[in-house]
């Protein structure tokens, strides 16, 4: 288990980006210049380009809102509230104004993640200090495994194509740490050991993590392929990087280079290592390192979607808000969605027009029409 000074402030960081799910974020945004919300109202009207039905934004009649945590279907989101002492998993139709409550407990919630191939739920509670109870279930609130693991934080990593694997890194509050592989078809969990705390998946055998040092004061690490089956020894796949992620058979690398000191570097290659295309926007620096807008990948388009500052500066003096791009992975091109927004999570639908929006995803935006509405009515 790591406890160094610099691993410590790696974790502390790195926990700070766990807020979006799988997306890399960051919480300390400085407040920046974006136009009002368009007046929330019982039928929010869709464009004409291909848009025939009617938005209904979602009202709480009773108990406290929490959260959207993202997209059941096209139509569908998944939220939660609290009545009563109770905490409610609830889907809603955006267009039906259908509800149905699919999970509830007496435990708060603390994460849910939606498999994005599978109708399977995962739903992360705190039953009491120091524990995660960990529930996965199916769209229609059928329990099919749950299992608790004693933690000050949890981050955790599930499998695209296999959904019954998941990677659970349990951290205390002296910062060390344990990795758990949980199959939730077997009901086996087991410690992985000799792992970094924060790593992805590389199918359903292998895993990716950058090799930072212990005792080595580094913002830069490779990027190391290790095989959980312990077959084959670790490959190192990509020299140093900043940071990195997997979606949708792509892999991406976040570079900060000596000749563009003012640029960060998002390059995308595919699973074979083969890389596919480079942008590049301006960078703002935070404490001794880089800061790194929220982030989200919308797989049917193929289309990597975050907000870009309009000029180089630091976190701490920069307030021109940010502009919302879309990079293209098939035709190679940058287009800009959104002209002044904030850096907040962000979360689109399959078919990509619509997008959860805010750090509770209640707000929600139309990426044809450009316009941004209150999702939710609710005192939030």
């Amino acid at each position: 288990m790591r406890k160094n000074v610099y691993f410590r402030i790696m974790i502390v960081l790195f926990l700070s980006l766990l807020i979006s799910g799988c997306s890399i974020s960051s919480t300390d945004a400085p407040p920046s210049k974006i136009p009002p919300l368009d007046n929330p109202k019982e039928e929010i009207e869709k464009s004409e380009d291909g848009f025939n039905d009617v938005l209904k934004p979602l009202t709480i009649e009773k108990g406290t809102f929490e959260k959207v945590y993202g997209w059941l279907d096209d139509q569908t989101i998944l939220y939660s509230y609290v009545h009563a002492g109770n905490y409610f998993l609830e889907s809603y139709n955006l267009y039906t104004k259908e509800q149905e409550i699919i999970f509830t407990t007496e435990e708060p919630i603390m994460n849910v993640l939606i498999h994005k191939h599978t109708e399977n739920l995962f739903i992360h509670t705190s039953p009491r200090a120091h524990a995660g109870k960990l529930y996965f279930i199916d769209f229609t609130g059928n329990v099919y495994f749950t299992t608790e693991i004693d933690s000050y934080e949890l981050a955790y990593e599930w499998n695209e194509t296999e959904p019954s694997l998941m990677l659970v890194t349990a951290f205390f509050e002296d910062w060390s740490y344990k990795v758990h592989l949980i199959n939730n078809e077997t009901g086996k969990v087991e410690e992985v050991e000799d792992t970094q705390p924060f790593l992805k998946w590389y199918g359903d055998k292998y895993i990716l993590e950058q090799d930072w040092q212990e005792d080595e004061l580094a913002f830069f690490a490779p990027i190391i392929k290790k095989s959980l089956l312990k077959t084959t020894e670790p490959k190192q796949v990509f020299e140093k990087v900043f940071r990195f992620d997997i979606f949708a058979h792509n892999i991406m690398t976040i570079k900060v280079e000596d000749k563009n000191e003012d640029e960060i570097k998002y390059s995308f290659y595919d699973l074979k290592l083969k890389e596919n295309f480079s942008v590049a926007f301006p960078n703002l620096t935070q404490y001794s390192d880089w800061f790194i807008p929220y982030y989200t990948f919308n797989e049917k388009t193929k289309t990597f979607l975050t907000f870009a500052p309009k000029e180089h500066n630091s976190v701490d003096h920069y307030n021109e808000g940010y502009e919302l791009v879309g990079v293209d992975l098939n035709h190679h091109k940058t287009t800009v969605l959104f002209k002044h927004l904030e850096n907040k999570p962000i979360l689109c639908s399959k078919e990509g027009d619509l997008c959860l929006y805010g750090y509770q995803y209640e707000q929600l935006l139309n990426i044809k029409t450009g316009k941004q509405f209150r999702l939710v009515n609710s005192s939030i």
